[in-house]
C-alpha cells in the first residue's frame, strides 16, 4: 500500500505540474525526442514528416474508449477537437509559412515525441480572461487564440486551483469563464496523459544502488518496465523478505523505489487501452493498459505471454522513434500482436471501415450538395420556365440526400445499431426523412415548393449536425447506456417517433413558407400555389401523425418493459403526447372547417415548436427518466428557433388580418357599386 500511494502521488504531480518533456527526462535512456521548439522556429523534425504508411498504420490501431472499440484515428480526432476546436493543428515552420497536420499525425507526435508536441499551439482559448485568471501573459496573442502546452505550463498550478473551485458548481449554472476554466483543465490533463503514455516504454530504471536487485537482474545496471512486470510477484516477495530482515532495510527501500517508479510509469498509461484481454468479450469486456497488467501482477496474477510481448513491442517501438524505417517495422509487429488478440473477440473488424467512413466525408459532401441545391432552387424561382435549372436542382438535392442516407447506413453497419440511438443521430435521420418526404411530395405535385423545402431542410439539418458535433466534441458513435441498449426498441419506438418528428418539422417549414410568401405578397395571383402548399402541409401532418401515435404507444410499451409502468407523465412522454395532440387538433380543425389555409399554415408553423420542445427542450429540464439526453448549450439555439417560428406566426397573423380587411373593403366596394348601378337604371320620372 505504501508503494502504491507513493506512485499515485508522484504520477499526479507529474501530470499537473510538469511538461511531457520533463516527465520523460527522468532518465537519460528515455528514447523520446525532447528537442525544444517554439513558435516561429523551424520544426523540421516533427512527425509531420512521418511516412504516410506509418501514419495510416498508427491510426488503424484499435483502442477501447468510452466502452467501445474504435481506431486511434477516431480517438485522436475527438481528443484534438476538444482541445483545439479543430481537427488539425497549424505548424509554423518559419516566420512566413505555416502548414497543417491532421489529428492522427498530432496524436502520433504527442505520444512518441511529446517534447515537440508541447510546442504545438493546440489549446483553443476563446476568452482572454481565462489566461489572465491563470496569471499568464503571453505576448503576441489575440483575444481569441491558441496556445501551446509550454505556454500554458507556468499557469497550470493556478488552473488546478480554479478547477477545484469551479468544478463544484453545477455545469448548468456555471458562467462562461468557469466552464472554460474547467474544460481547459481537463484538456491539459488529457494532453499530459497522452504525452506520458509511452514513458514506461522509453525509461530504463537504474538498479545500481541495490546489490539485491543486481543479483536479481544479473549483469544489469538498469531494467525495462517489461522486466519488472514479468517478475513483479518475485520482486514483491523479495521486498517483503528483505523488509523483515535486520540490516536489509536499505535494500528493501531500493526495491520499493524501483517498484514505485515502475508503477508511476504504469499509472500514466490509463488513458489509452490498446491491449485486448484474453477470453471472450462477454467474459472480459474491458481492454487493458500496462497499468492494468501491473495491477494484476501486483495482486499475484501472472501476466500472459501475449500481453508481455505487446509491452515489449511498445518498448521496441519507442526505441526506434528516431528511425522511421525501424519504427514502421516495430509498429507493424505491435499491430500484428494486438490484432491477434482482438480477432477472436470480434472487436476490431470494423476499425478500418470506421477510418474509411471518416475519410469519405459523406456528410460534408452532402452539405456541399445541399448548399448548391439551395442556390440552384433560388435561381429556379427567378427563371421558372427553365427546365434545365429545375432538373439540376432535383439532381443536387437527390445527391445530397443520397450522401446523407449513405452516411446513416454506414454508421448503422459500424455500430450494429438501428439508425437512431443518440441525439446527434436524430438530426441526421430527421433530416434524411424530411428530405425524402419532400422529394416524394415534389414528385407527386411538381410545384417546386417541396423541392425548395428539401434543399433548405437538407442544408440546415446537415449544418446543424456538424455544429452539434463541433459543440459537443464527443464521439458521435458512443456506447449506449443500459436503458437504450436494445436494438428492438431503437428500431421500433425511436425510429417511429423520429419519423414523426421529421414530418412535424417539414410541415412547420411548409407552413412557414406559406406565411412568409403571404407576408411578402408573393404569387398573389397564383391561387394554385397556396392551395398546393396547404395540401402539402395537410398531407405531411397526416403522415407524421401516424408515426407520432405509433411511436408514442411503442414508447409506453418500452417503458412498461424497462420501468414497470406504461405511462408516468415524464417530460419526454408529455412532449410526445403534445405532438400527437397538436397534430390531431390541426387535422380536426381542418376537417371541421374551423381552420382553412391561413389557419393550417399558422398552426403547422406553431406545432414545429412543440416538436422542437419534445425533441430537444425536455432534455434541458434535467429531470425525469429521459434526462440522459441533456446537452449543454443547446438552449440558445432552441430559443432562437422558438422566436423565429413565433415571429413567423405573428407576421402571418398580421398578413391575414390585412388580407381579410382588403377583401372586406373590396366586397363593400362591390356591394356599393352594385347598389349605385341599380339606382341609375331607374328612370328619373319614376324616381
Amino acid at each position: 500500500m505504501k508503494i502504491r500511494t507513493f506512485a499515485l502521488l508522484v504520477s499526479l504531480l507529474l501530470a499537473v505540474l510538469s511538461s511531457p518533456a520533463q516527465a520523460t527526462q527522468e532518465e537519460d535512456h528515455s528514447g523520446h525526442d525532447h528537442a525544444p521548439g517554439m513558435h516561429g522556429v523551424p520544426q523540421s523534425e516533427t512527425a509531420a514528416n512521418w511516412p504516410e504508411s506509418v501514419v495510416h498504420q498508427f491510426e488503424l490501431l484499435a483502442v477501447q474508449d468510452g466502452g467501445r472499440v474504435k481506431p486511434l484515428y477516431t480517438f485522436g480526432s475527438f481528443a484534438l477537437l476538444r482541445m483545439n476546436a479543430k481537427r488539425s493543428v497549424k505548424l509554423y515552420e518559419d516566420t512566413d509559412a505555416e502548414r497543417k497536420i491532421g489529428s492522427s499525425v498530432w496524436l502520433l507526435d504527442l505520444m512518441v515525441h511529446p517534447g515537440i508536441a508541447s510546442t504545438y499551439e493546440n489549446f483553443s482559448v476563446s476568452d482572454p480572461e481565462v489566461i489572465e485568471a491563470m496569471g499568464l501573459s503571453v505576448p503576441g496573442k489575440k483575444a481569441r487564440d491558441r496556445y501551446s502546452f509550454n505556454e500554458l505550463r507556468p499557469g497550470l498550478v493556478k488552473l488546478e486551483e480554479l478547477k477545484q473551485q469551479y468544478g463544484k458548481i453545477d455545469p448548468k449554472v456555471r458562467t462562461g469563464l468557469q466552464s472554460q476554466v474547467v474544460d481547459l483543465y481537463q484538456n491539459a490533463l488529457s494532453f499530459t496523459d497522452l504525452a506520458g503514455h509511452f514513458d514506461f516504454a522509453g525509461v530504463q530504471i537504474p538498479i545500481t544502488g541495490s546489490t539485491a536487485l543486481q543479483e536479481f537482474f544479473p549483469g544489469r545496471e538498469a531494467v525495462r518496465f517489461s522486466e519488472v512486470l514479468r517478475r513483479l510477484p518475485e520482486l514483491k516477495q523479495l521486498y517483503v523478505v528483505l523488509g523483515g530482515t535486520p540490516g536489509a532495510e536499505a535494500q528493501a527501500q531500493e526495491i520499493e523505489r524501483v517498484l514505485g517508479f515502475a508503477e508511476t510509469l504504469a499509472i500514466r498509461t490509463q488513458r489509452v487501452a490498446l491491449i485486448p484481454p484474453l477470453g471472450s468479450a462477454d467474459d472480459a469486456p474491458a481492454w487493458l493498459t500496462p497499468f492494468d497488467l501491473f495491477d494484476r501482477a501486483w495482486d499475484g496474477q501472472p501476466v500472459a505471454p501475449e500481453h508481455l510481448a505487446a509491452v515489449q513491442q511498445m518498448e521496441t517501438l519507442i526505441d526506434a522513434a528516431q528511425n522511421p524505417a525501424a519504427f514502421e517495422a516495430a509498429l507493424g509487429a505491435l499491430t500484428g500482436t494486438l490484432k491477434e488478440l482482438a480477432s477472436p473477440r470480434g472487436e476490431s473488424g470494423k476499425v478500418a471501415s470506421e477510418v474509411g467512413f471518416y475519410n469519405a466525408k459523406l456528410l460534408w459532401k452532402g452539405l456541399y450538395s445541399f448548399i448548391l441545391a439551395f442556390v440552384v432552387t433560388s435561381v429556379m424561382w427567378l427563371v421558372p420556365k427553365n427546365r434545365l435549372v429545375y432538373r439540376a436542382a432535383i439532381a443536387l438535392t437527390v445527391i445530397g440526400t443520397a450522401f446523407l442516407i449513405g452516411a446513416i447506413v454506414w454508421r448503422c453497419i459500424l455500430r450494429g445499431r438501428p439508425p437512431v440511438s443518440t441525439l446527434y443521430e436524430t438530426i441526421l435521420f430527421i433530416t434524411a426523412v424530411g428530405c425524402t418526404v419532400a422529394l416524394v411530395t415534389e414528385w407527386i405535385g411538381r410545384r417546386r415548393i417541396a423541392l425548395s423545402a428539401a434543399a433548405f431542410l437538407g442544408m440546415g439539418g446537415v449544418f446543424l449536425a456538424n455544429r452539434y458535433e463541433w459543440f459537443d466534441k464527443q464521439d458521435t458513435m458512443p456506447s449506449l447506456m443500459a436503458v437504450l441498449d436494445t436494438n428492438f426498441w431503437l428500431a421500433t419506438h425511436v425510429t417511429s417517433i423520429t419519423v414523426g418528428y421529421a414530418a412535424g418539422m417539414l410541415a412547420a417549414l411548409l407552413g412557414s413558407i406559406f406565411l412568409i410568401a403571404k407576408v411578402l405578397r408573393l404569387k398573389r395571383e397564383d391561387k394554385g400555389f397556396y392551395t398546393a402548399l396547404t395540401r402539402m402541409t395537410y398531407g405531411v401532418l397526416a403522415f407524421g401523425l401516424i408515426f407520432s401515435i405509433v411511436g408514442t404507444i411503442l414508447g409506453g410499451i418500452w417503458a412498461n418493459d424497462s420501468w414497470g409502468r406504461f405511462w408516468g407523465w415524464d417530460p419526454k412522454e408529455n412532449g410526445a403526447l403534445l405532438i400527437c395532440l397538436a397534430q390531431i387538433a390541426i387535422l380536426h380543425g381542418r376537417m371541421s372547417g374551423f381552420l382553412r389555409a391561413y389557419g393550417i399554415a399558422m398552426a403547422a408553423a406553431f406545432q414545429g415548436t412543440v416538436v422542437a420542445f419534445s425533441w430537444w427542450g425536455v432534455n434541458l429540464l434535467g429531470v425525469g427518466l429521459h434526462s440522459y439526453g441533456f446537452t449543454s448549450g443547446i438552449k440558445t439555439v432552441l430559443l432562437g428557433y422558438y422566436i423565429v417560428q413565433w415571429g413567423i406566426v405573428a407576421l402571418g397573423s398580421v398578413a391575414w388580418l390585412i388580407e381579410r380587411a382588403e377583401k372586406r373593403a373590396i366586397a363593400e366596394a362591390k356591394s356599393s357599386s352594385q347598389a349605385g348601378g341599380s339606382a341609375s337604371l331607374v328612370p328619373s320620372d319614376l324616381a
